[in-house]
């Protein structure tokens, strides 16, 4: 009995040694990590906004900065997809690699090669992104139980939920389409462009008196038609004359709907972009 009781005692102290090691380790990671930080290049947002394309990408992760430029052509996904937080604060994409679900320990360990400097303030202080915080009032006995949580209804009978999303359109390496709508009760809201272009010509930026400007208002046209509409109503821009009109002898084929309603699809195959 008494052999029992040493061997258990001497369990314990090994446990609580081993929690004790663990901790102090964390602590000096921490403190390594702090020190690490002060010590890299101070990168301001306007810097990191010279970065956003293919040629140059740079983005920001809890206040540090990366130069992915290097990694972009081994993606594994569409090179649209990490260009569009190329140049820009990209905590929230990293965290939601799909909604709620962050990269994994193997995807932050590479990303670490590619460490350039920390992000910064216009004083020269660090800039960390505040976590969401959960809204006033919210706490665990005001939970949805799983009978009324309408979201995990939606996502077990895999219909879209409430949110809001963001896709896009590429070919040939060049992305073409980005679009952001919100989708509320199944009806599509605040849709707009967030990148329009094709064969070097920004639609966005044209003046009405360039030829190509009449079809940057058809897009717009299209965008207009579908505000309100049930989500299925984007199978309509397979025939855009349907929404759109005609334009200064601008064909149906100028508009391309199809790679609108191309954009749309791999924004709901990605998932919420941000919660309502």
């Amino acid at each position: 009995m008494n052999i029992n009781k040493i061997a258990y005692s001497a369990f314990i102290a090994f446990v609580a040694s081993l929690a004790t090691l663990v901790s102090v380790s964390a602590l000096s990671s921490s403190e390594r990590d702090a020190a690490d930080d002060d010590a890299l290049d101070p990168i301001t947002l306007d810097e990191l906004a010279e970065h956003d394309g293919a040629e140059s990408c740079w983005k920001a992760i809890h206040g540090r900065v990366y130069d992915i430029t290097d990694y972009v052509p081994d993606h594994p996904t569409d090179e649209e997809v990490i260009l569009e937080w190329c140049g820009r604060e990209a905590t929230e994409g990293w965290d939601n690699k799909r909604p709620g679900v962050p990269h994994s320990a193997r995807a932050e360990a590479m990303l670490e090669e590619y460490l350039i400097g920390r992000l910064v303030d216009e004083e020269g202080d660090t800039m960390v992104p505040e976590a969401a915080a959960p809204e006033a009032g919210e706490d665990e006995a005001e939970r949805l139980s799983p009978a009324e949580d309408e979201r995990l209804h939606r996502a077990l009978l895999g219909l879209p939920l409430d949110g809001r999303y963001r896709g896009v359109f590429g070919d040939g390496g060049e992305m073409q389409v980005n679009v952001q709508f919100d989708l509320r009760d199944g009806r599509l809201s605040n849709i707009s462009y967030r990148h329009l272009a094709y064969r070097g010509d920004d639609y966005r930026r044209l003046d009405e008196d360039d030829d190509l400007y009449p079809v940057w208002v058809q897009h717009q046209q299209l965008a207009e038609a579908l505000e309100g509409q049930p989500l299925t109503a984007i199978f309509a821009l397979y025939e855009p004359e349907r929404l759109a009109e005609d334009i200064d002898g601008f064909s149906g084929a100028t508009l391309r709907g199809n790679k609108v309603h191309s954009a749309f699809r791999d924004a709901l195959n990605r998932g919420v972009y941000s919660w309502p």
